[in-house]
């Protein structure tokens, strides 16, 4: 077995918490095998990537027994753990008649990648594409841009140190990503005269879009209902009911609007109408309109 710990900043995480990652021979939980298992953990005020190597088959049980080890009373972060790491070591464990291990508390980056992806567009939502929001640029072996290269040296797992580098790299991208939620919250919140709140869920179901938000404060109960929109405000929940309409946007695009009652100067690269306000572009929410329109109509009623 081949073993390496590397110091890194790590300033995201602390002593309960875990980052993990994996590399495997493929994707096939009952046939395939663990290859390397990558761990970033804090100890004292310094924090240490931690990889372990199975030069062979017979090297995959040190490799199980080290995760049962550190896995104990620690938060696993992960990005796609639960759909895919988590599964895999499970798998793995029953396959070596050992028991296997739910994690009583984890963070999957991909799943709240995915929760806030409806107001943000990506080119992929792959995790060396979603490294560059916070600016790392991956430094991997150029050959390993290719995932099917990857999976032919974890076969015959004769060239350890590109697969390592390669696992360092999304091990060091996850430990920087995992406060992730907190760029989104910050990104998605305005400033308002009752305070700042954000934007964290929305629908449209037929002609009505349904926005939930969030506010900082605890707000006076409020129901207000006119004539295309209805707000509903209970402690710091935020309910926004919009009669909204479909239609083409422009040549290119298709989407969602709403009378634009208060005069808001749609955020978007799209020219329209302005008596009309941007909803939603194709897949995408324009959150932007939305926190402005939010924001108008509590202002106008508070």
């Amino acid at each position: 077995m081949i073993s390496k710990k590397i110091k890194i900043k790590g300033e995201k995480i602390n002593k309960k918490d875990l980052v993990l990652d994996i590399e495997t021979t493929g994707l096939d939980f009952k046939r395939d095998k663990l290859v390397l298992l990558g761990l970033v953990k804090k100890e004292g005020e310094k924090a240490y990537i931690y990889q372990y190597f199975a030069e062979n088959d017979n090297e995959e049980i040190r490799l199980l027994e080290i995760y049962l080890r550190e896995i104990s009373k620690k938060r696993i972060i992960t990005f796609n753990g639960d759909i895919f790491d988590i599964p895999f070591l499970n798998s793995r464990l029953i396959a070596h008649e050992l028991f296997p291990i739910f994690p009583s508390e984890c963070l999957d980056i991909y799943k709240i990648i995915k929760w806030y992806s409806k107001f943000f567009s990506y080119e992929s939502t792959k995790l060396i594409d979603m490294e560059k929001l916070i600016g790392i640029e991956r430094k991997d072996p150029s050959r390993y841009k290719a995932i099917s290269k990857l999976t032919e040296d974890c076969l015959t797992r004769d060239k350890p140190y590109p697969i390592l580098k390669h696992n360092e790299n999304d091990l060091i991208a996850t430990e920087a990503l995992s406060d992730l939620e907190n760029y989104y919250l910050k990104t998605l919140s305005i400033n308002s005269k009752i305070g700042k709140f954000c934007i964290f869920n929305a629908n449209i179901n037929k002609d009505i879009g349904n926005f939930e938000f969030r506010s900082e404060n605890t707000l006076k109960d409020l129901y207000v209902a006119e004539n295309n929109y209805q707000v509903i405000i209970n402690k710091r929940s935020i309910i926004l009911n919009l009669q909204v309409l479909y239609g083409r946007l422009n040549d290119n695009d298709n989407g969602y609007v709403s009378i634009n009652n208060f005069d808001i100067k749609n955020d978007s690269e799209i020219n329209i109408n302005d008596k009309l306000l941007i909803i939603k572009e194709n897949s995408t929410y324009n959150y932007k309109n939305l926190l402005n329109l939010c924001k108008k109509i509590i202002e106008n009623h508070y």
